[in-house]
This record gives structure tokens, sequence and C-alpha cells, in this order.
């Protein structure tokens, strides 16, 4: 089960009160016996592990929103670069599919169909099957 930061700075409080209760209690000069220790020392090592997970877990989280920024900021620079024409994105002259890149921000390169056509050329979405005619050849 996931371990938010929250919980894993709860869980580290409570592990820094379980030392400082012993050191109260060394400093108070009051004898813990053999028992209390090991259960002092339990808990205070199970109390570590679940704050490890949790900062292992929210490293994870981390990384992954980290790469979803950058591949955005990388589609959002790319998209940057289109032209507009005949109802397509262009880039380096060559045609994006609108559909792709206007609801899913994925730039999909249109794939030409080989058919000869004084009127333009004829690109396919490879994604959507759709059909788009240019008036012009590029």
């Amino acid at each position: 089960m996931p371990i938010d930061i929250a919980a894993g700075l709860a869980l580290c409080k409570n592990a820094l009160d379980i030392v400082m209760a012993v050191r109260k209690a060394i400093r108070d000069k009051k004898k813990l016996t053999d028992e209390e220790i090991r259960d002092y020392l339990e808990t205070l090592q199970d109390k570590l592990v679940d704050v490890k997970t949790a900062l292992m877990e929210a490293d994870e989280e981390n990384r992954s929103l980290k790469g979803q920024l950058a591949e955005a900021k990388r589609m959002a620079d790319f998209g940057a670069e289109f032209t507009t024409g005949e109802g397509l994105y262009w880039r380096e002259k060559y045609p994006y599919c609108p559909t792709c890149w206007d609801t899913e921000r994925k730039a999909v390169r249109l794939g030409e169909i080989p058919f000869d056509t004084d009127r333009g050329e004829i690109w396919q979405c490879p994604v959507h099957k759709v059909h788009h005619v240019t008036q012009q050849r590029h």
C-alpha cells in the first residue's frame, strides 16, 4: 500500500519520539528491561522501514512526474514548429494528423498514399486511417 510523503514524515517523527524517549530514560537513569529495550528497537526499526518505503515511493512518483513533464515540454516544443495549411499541421514539409495532435498531443506523421492525381496528394493517418487530400503537391 503506497504511503504518501505526509505519512512518511509522521512515521519519521514517531521514530524520533522513540529515540527521544529512550534518551530521556537513560538521562533520568531509569532502568529499562531487556524486553523494553528490544520493544523500543523493534518499533524503531519498523518505523524506519516504513519511512524508507515512503521515501522510495515518493522518489518513484517524483521521477515519473518529471518524465511526464519532460515529455509534455518536448511535445510542446515539437508543436511550436508546426505551420498550418490545408487543414493539416506541417513540419519540415511533412504533414501531421490534426486529430491526433489536437486531441491527444501526439505528433503522428501522415503517410502518402501512392495515387496519381493532378490535383494534389492524398495522405493517410496511420492511427485513424483517415484520408486527407491536399490541393497542391508538396
